[in-house]
C-alpha cells in the first residue's frame, strides 16, 4: 500500500504538462494547452491540459483525469505502476510495505526469467527449418515475426537447461510455468512448438502461447496461471498494438493468436485476442479504458456465431452510453486470414464498415430460431431478452432504445414490456429533477415583509433554491479546492446533516478539500485522486469537465459559493418563517425577527448580483 501522503506530494511535484507533452505535442492557447488527443483519432486538437488544475480533458472523446490517470490510460498500466513511473521521473522513492516490496521483486524476477526464455526461443526459431517453413507457409513475414517476438521451443525434454544451466533446478522456473516437476523428474513445459510470447501492458513477458506444427494435441498450449499471468485478465496483442489502437480509435477482438498476427500484418494493428478463454468482462473493461469502440470479429461458422453471442452477453454489463460495441460476422467459409488472402485487406475493412451495432446484433440473435409470427415465439423472445436487458445497468439511454426496438418485435408497448420483464419502466427509469435533488423547478419566492399576515405566510410553499445551486457549488470546490477550508463554517452550518444526495456529495468533496491539517489538496487533479475510491468519482470528473469548459476564476468561484450559501440561508429562513406563521399560539416576536433577518439576507443576495467575484458575505447560523 502506497501512503496517501506520498501520492499527494507526488502530484504536487509533478507537472501534468510535462508528463503529457512526452506523448502529445502541446501548444499554449489562453490558460490551457491543446493537442491532438492520444485516445482517439482526430484532425483538430480537442485535447486540453489545464496546468493550474493539473487536469486533462478531451472535448472529443471525453477522456479526462490527472497525471496518474493519464499514464494509466495511455500505457494501460495499473495505478501503482503509474505512481512508480511518475516518482522515478521526479526522483522520489516510493515507500512500500515490506510485503509489497517482496511481491514486486518476485514479480520482476519471474518476468526476467520469462524474457530470457523469450530470447532463447527466438534464437531457436532461426535454427529450426521446420518452424520457419511453417511460418512461411502461413505467409508470416520476418518483420511480423520480429514484431511479435515469435520463437520455437526445441523438441527436447530439457532444452531450457542450455539457457539456465545450474539454475534449471530452481523453483522459480516452476513458478513462472516454464518447467514442470513431477515424480522427481523435471522437464520443459513447451516442446516442439511455435512460441507466442504474451506481454502485459508494460511490455513484460508474463506467459506463452504455443502451437503445435502439424498433428498433435492440444493444438494450442498456454502457460498455466501464475503470480504474473492470469488468462482471464490479459489480452494478447495489446502491447504490440497499443499505438495502432489509439490511432484507429478502436480495438478489434478476434479469436486467436494467429488471427491477431495475420490482421496486424495486413494493416489492422489494432487487433487483439483473449488468451485461450472466451472474451470476458475484464478483457472488455481493459479495452474500453483505452478506446471507446470495440469490434468483435469472429469466424462465420457456427462456433464463431456462438462466440459472438458469448461476447454480447459479456459486453452488456460493461457498456456505457458513451461507448460502442459492434459485431463482425464473416461469411461462413472465411476467417480473417482466409478472407484477406482471398480478397485483400479492403474486403475485411468492408466487413468492419458493415458490422452490426450492438442493438441490431442483440435483436437478431434473439430472433434466431424463433417463430416470431406466433405468440409462442414472441414469448420465447421476451424470456431470453429478460436477463440480457437486466444486465445492461450502465447504459440507461441504450436500454431505453432497446426496449423500444424489442417492443416492436413482440407487438407490445415499451412500458408494458419493461414491466413484464421486471426492469424499471420508462417513466421511472429517469428520475425527475425533483427526485434527483429534492428540489422542484422554479424560482425562490420573494421575502415576506415584516408586516405580512402570518396565515398567508403559513400557506406559502417553501422556498426552492435554483435546481443547479448545489451542483454549481460542487463544481467550484472541484475547480478550486482551497475554497473548501475558506468556507468551512458555512459548510458546517448549512450543509452538514443535509438529507439530499447532493448535500452528501458536497460534504464528501468538502472534506476531501480540507484533507488533514498539513495535507490538503492544492489542485483539482490532487483532489480527484483523494476522491478516487468514491462511488461518485465519475460524477465529480464530469462536473469538473464542465467547469473547465467555463474556466471559472478563483474570485468568480468564491463569489458563486458565497451567493449559494446566502440562498441556502434564505431558503432556511423562509421555511422557519412559515413554521412560525402557522404555529399556535402565534409568537409574533419570533416571526418578526425571522422575517427581518430574511429581508436582510434577500437584500444581500440582490447586492451580490450574479455572485461572480462579489464581496464575500457570511450568513449567520444564529437565527
Amino acid at each position: 500500500m502506497i501512503p496517501e501522503s506520498f501520492i499527494k506530494d507526488l502530484l504536487d511535484r509533478v507537472d501534468i504538462v510535462d508528463v503529457v507533452s512526452r506523448f502529445v505535442t502541446l501548444k499554449k492557447k489562453g490558460i490551457n494547452w491543446f493537442g491532438l488527443c492520444p485516445f482517439h483519432h482526430e484532425k483538430t486538437g480537442s485535447f486540453s491540459v489545464n496546468q493550474s488544475k493539473q487536469f486533462y480533458k478531451c472535448f472529443g472523446c471525453g477522456a479526462h483525469g490527472n497525471a496518474i490517470g493519464f499514464l494509466m490510460q495511455y500505457k494501460g498500466i495499473s495505478y501503482p505502476e503509474a505512481i512508480r513511473e511518475l516518482a522515478a521521473e521526479v526522483g522520489m522513492q516510493v515507500p512500500e510495505e515490506p510485503g509489497s516490496r517482496r511481491r514486486r521483486e518476485k514479480t520482476e524476477s519471474l518476468t526476467e526469467l520469462m524474457d530470457r526464455a523469450r530470447g532463447f526461443y527466438a534464437l531457436e526459431l532461426r535454427k529450426s527449418p521446420a518452424a520457419l517453413a511453417y511460418l512461411q507457409g502461413r505467409q508470416i513475414s520476418e518483420a511480423t515475426q520480429a514484431k511479435f517476438s515469435l520463437g520455437y521451443s526445441p523438441d527436447a525434454w530439457q532444452a531450457l537447461e542450455a539457457l539456465f544451466g545450474a539454475h534449471y533446478g530452481d523453483k522459480a522456473l516452476e513458478d513462472c510455468g516454464l518447467v514442470i516437476s513431477k515424480d522427481g523428474h523435471r522437464y520443459d513445459r513447451f516442446r516442439g512448438r511455435v512460441m507466442f510470447p504474451i506481454r502485459n501492458p508494460r511490455g513484460q513477458v508474463i506467459g506463452f502461447g504455443a502451437r503445435v506444427m502439424g498433428q498433435g494435441e492440444p493444438k494450442y498450449l498456454n502457460s498455466p496461471e501464475t503470480d504474473i499471468f492470469r488468462k482471464g485478465q490479459e489480452v494478447y496483442g495489446l502491447w504490440e498494438g497499443r499505438e495502432a489502437i489509439r490511432r484507429a480509435g478502436r480495438a478489434i477482438v478476434c479469436e486467436g493468436y494467429m488471427d491477431v498476427i495475420q490482421l496486424s500484418q495486413a494493416g489492422f494493428g489494432e487487433a487483439v485476442a483473449a488468451l485461450g478463454t472466451a472474451i470476458g468482462q475484464a478483457h472488455i473493461r481493459k479495452l474500453f479504458k483505452i478506446v471507446p469502440r470495440i469490434y468483435f470479429s469472429f469466424d462465420g461458422d457456427a462456433a464463431g456465431r456462438h462466440a459472438a453471442r458469448r461476447a454480447l452477453e459479456q459486453v452488456l454489463p460493461v457498456i456505457e452510453d458513451t461507448l460502442e460495441a459492434r459485431f463482425v460476422l464473416l461469411p461462413p467459409e472465411h476467417d480473417p486470414d482466409s478472407l484477406i488472402k482471398a480478397e485483400g485487406p479492403q474486403a475485411y475493412e468492408r466487413e468492419l464498415e458493415h458490422a452490426f451495432p450492438l442493438s441490431a446484433f442483440l435483436v437478431n440473435s434473439l430472433k434466431e430460431g424463433k417463430a416470431m409470427g406466433s405468440p409462442e415465439g414472441r414469448a420465447q423472445f421476451v424470456s431470453e431478452a429478460k436477463p440480457l436487458l437486466a444486465s445492461l445497468t450502465h447504459a440507461p439511454m441504450l436500454r431505453r432504445q432497446l426496449l423500444g426496438s424489442l417492443a416492436m418485435e413482440v407487438q407490445m408497448a415499451p412500458q408494458e414490456l419493461a414491466e413484464l420483464i421486471g426492469i424499471p419502466t420508462l417513466v421511472a427509469a429517469e428520475p425527475s429533477q425533483a427526485q434527483r435533488t429534492g428540489w422542484a423547478p422554479g424560482r425562490a419566492a420573494a421575502a415576506p415583509a415584516p408586516g405580512f399576515g402570518r396565515f398567508a405566510a403559513g400557506r406559502r410553499q417553501g422556498a426552492v433554491p435554483v435546481p443547479d445551486l448545489r451542483e454549481k457549488m460542487l463544481r467550484c470546490l472541484l475547480a478550486w479546492p482551497e475554497l473548501g477550508r475558506e468556507f468551512s463554517g458555512q459548510m458546517e452550518d448549512w450543509v452538514a446533516g443535509g438529507r439530499t444526495e447532493l448535500d452528501r456529495r458536497l460534504l464528501e468533496v468538502w472534506r476531501a478539500c480540507c484533507g488533514t491539517e498539513d495535507d490538503a489538496p492544492q489542485t483539482s487533479g490532487a483532489l480527484l485522486n483523494a476522491l478516487r475510491d468514491s462511488p461518485n468519482l465519475e460524477l465529480y470528473q464530469s462536473l469538473l469537465d464542465r467547469e473547465l469548459e467555463i474556466e471559472t476564476t478563483l474570485e468568480q468561484a468564491r463569489g458563486s459559493l458565497n451567493l449559494a450559501f446566502l440562498k441556502i440561508a434564505e431558503g432556511e429562513l423562509r421555511r422557519r418563517c412559515q413554521e412560525a406563521g402557522a404555529k399556535e399560539p402565534f409568537d409574533e416576536e419570533l416571526y418578526r425577527s425571522l422575517a427581518k433577518r430574511l429581508a436582510e439576507v434577500s437584500r444581500e443576495i440582490r447586492e451580490a448580483g450574479s455572485g461572480e467575484g462579489a464581496p464575500r458575505r457570511e450568513p449567520s447560523a444564529g437565527i
